[in-house]
């Protein structure tokens, strides 16, 4: 799909974006249309997660407090009314006691009213933040539990776009707009209730077309508007978040984007997702405008209606002129109540939208296992610290075979090198055994997780201090200072410390650090963890030979097992065993000497440690069914 541009685009920079992806992550989904009706049991179970979660307790206190004071303000708006009332009559009757007699009247009601409704705007600001914090706490919570965050980033391929932007900006405005209708429509329902009596006392021919005017208005409003004004919303939503997305993604690759001489390119991606942005703000005010016409129309025919129908009866003395003015109050307060519908539409729309785009995500975070076609995980035997049984693994969608039938069993203190042409599987074999693709059969032995660690070819630089950046993942740290900085000194950072500024000095690590320097940088955090299996995905592309034999030897030092991936032929020397990818899902496993005489080189001393490794058979076949 290619971006509409408006007529927008600069013509400097009006480029071809055909190439460029509508959203943020070549989201391919068609913008959904439910109508309020289908809206409204999702929104009930985003809000029950909180009126029935954890945190009910603060809910129900806020809402009832809520509750509370718009019953309150809604008694004291009817007390008004009266107050109103005497005021104008007895002014047109030329009272002057019974005049300054209201008036105190209405001093009176004002001063208990003024703070009320101060009270009541304070609390409903609690409910929305509250009940914000809760809920973008929970999906927090649940996008890192069990690696959902992943899965999100899988499932963003294929239609889930923005996480970040739903968790937080559609999370508050889901709060917000939520506590907003709530209490309004409670508001509203007590009005009706207070002030439909006394109008239906007064005038009821008034009161039968309220009801008669507001259904139709209602009926109208919705058909006529409804739908497409929760589309054209929830259009804006996803522009904005694409556009955010673009430039944060350029942001963050800025250095590569200023190498390739691409700002031009990312430039016109910009200009065309502001584009897409700002056409979809246009037809949503199109349609706002549509609305606002016609809401005005609808509201303003029925500011005459009380003056009409009572002329009649004060002209013949049958009321006083400060009934006029009571029943006015009451029909506009009857008249809103009961036109709710029609003077929020726009921010019902607003409210279905944000509630289509996190049931989305909630849905999402979800674990959907398919037990049928998941690869099988337990604990490694005795002696043992990787096995492979009967692996078979596809691509997550299973766009790829990778693998048919990979056995192998890795012994402690061995090794094994991962070789290969690019894009064969040898990460997806890394992340199959992680556990992040399941997507298969067979079964993955491995020793606990805790015992397990893996070092991809771009590390993870957290936000944090120069110590948070070696003992990551933990936030808690062992060991002394001294010994950190051996850790960096056997990492080939011994300089590190000291031209960083201490272990409590916070920077950009991302940035601040060549790619070389952050892979070392993982390296300590792989001396730190101790762990009893490690996986290096190419993990040492970085750096140059001398660094990388010095790497291996200390690594090698540990005693610890690993399993590398990598393309450099001297990789081989550090390894006991090498798995190579044959090309059409096929893989040879050989032994290291093996693996070096048959391309003419020596087996290296440290390839011919660690005992032997038991395989099922020497060459592992995993061939495409055809």
């Amino acid at each position: 799909m290619s971006h509409e541009k408006a007529g927008l685009l600069p013509s400097s920079i009006a480029l071809d974006t055909t190439s460029a992806p509508e959203t943020d992550q070549n989201t391919k989904n068609t913008l959904s249309e439910p109508s309020f009706i289908q809206v409204l049991p999702r929104w009930w179970r985003l809000a029950k997660l909180w009126f029935t979660g954890e945190n009910r307790a603060m809910a129900w206190r806020l809402a009832i407090a809520s509750t509370a004071l718009s019953i309150a303000t809604t008694l004291l708006l009817l007390k008004l009314s009266y107050t109103q009332s005497n005021l104008s009559s007895n002014l047109s009757e030329k009272s002057e006691s019974g005049f300054y007699s209201a008036v105190w009247e209405f001093v009176g009601v004002a001063a208990v009213a003024t703070p009320l409704f101060a009270l009541s705007e304070w609390v409903d600001g609690l409910l929305v933040i509250h009940w914000r914090r809760w809920l973008t706490g929970h999906m927090l919570d649940a996008y890192y539990a069990d690696r959902a965050y992943y899965r999100i980033m899988l499932c963003s391929l294929q239609g889930l776009d923005n996480p970040d932007q739903r968790m937080c900006e559609d999370a508050r405005s889901f709060a917000s707009s939520s506590v907003a209708l709530m209490v309004g429509l409670s508001r509203k329902l007590f009005y009706l209730a207070a002030f439909s009596g006394l109008l239906f006392s007064i005038a009821p021919r008034m009161m039968w077309f309220l009801l008669a005017y507001a259904a139709a208005g209602t009926a109208v409003t919705a058909a006529v508007f409804g739908r497409g004004l929760m589309r054209r919303t929830y259009e804006v939503l996803r522009r904005e978040a694409d556009l955010r997305f673009q430039l944060v993604r350029v942001r963050e690759a800025a250095e590569s984007v200023a190498f390739y001489s691409g700002e031009a390119r990312e430039a016109g991606v910009s200009h065309a997702r502001l584009a897409a942005a700002v056409h979809a703000a246009l037809r949503r005010v199109a349609w706002e405008a549509g609305l606002a016409l016609w809401v005005n129309a609808y509201s303003n025919t029925t500011l005459l209606v009380p003056s009409l129908l009572m002329a009649p009866a004060y002209f013949a003395g049958q009321v006083r002129f400060g009934d006029i003015t009571q029943v006015s109050f009451t029909f506009q307060r009857i008249e809103s109540a009961l036109s709710f519908v029609v003077d929020n539409l726009a921010a019902l729309s607003g409210l279905a939208a944000q509630t289509e785009r996190l049931d989305e995500l909630l849905r999402a975070l979800v674990p959907r296992g398919d037990p049928g076609a998941s690869v099988a995980r337990g604990a490694a035997r005795a002696g043992a610290v990787l096995e492979l049984e009967g692996l078979s693994l596809w691509t997550p969608g299973g766009a790829q075979h990778l693998a048919d039938g990979l056995d192998l069993s890795l012994g402690a203190g061995q090794s094994l090198l991962v070789m290969g042409p690019s894009g064969c599987g040898k990460s997806s074999l890394l992340r199959c055994i992680a556990g992040l693709w399941d997507e298969g059969s067979g079964t993955v032995r491995t020793l606990p997780r805790d015992s397990l660690f893996f070092l991809p070819q771009k590390p993870f630089m957290c936000l944090g201090s120069l110590r948070d950046q070696v003992t990551f993942p933990h936030v808690h740290t062992r060991g002394s200072a001294t010994d950190l900085a051996a850790l960096l000194a056997a990492a080939q950072l011994p300089d590190l410390l000291e031209r960083s500024g201490g272990w409590k000095a916070e920077a950009d690590w991302a940035q601040t650090l060549s790619i070389g320097e952050q892979q070392r940088v993982a390296f300590a955090r792989l001396l730190y963890h101790r762990p009893g299996l490690a996986f290096l995905d190419e993990a040492t592309s970085g750096l140059d030979a001398a660094t990388e034999d010095a790497i291996y030897t200390a690594l090698a030092a540990t005693g610890a097992s690993f399993v590398s991936v990598g393309h450099r032929p001297q990789l081989v020397q550090w390894h006991t065993h090498v798995l190579e990818a044959q090309g059409r899902g096929r893989w040879e496993l050989r032994d290291a000497e093996e693996y070096l005489a048959s391309r003419g080189r020596a087996a290296s001393p440290q390839a011919s440690g660690g005992g032997s490794m038991t395989l099922r058979r020497h060459t592992v076949s995993a061939r495409l069914a055809t």
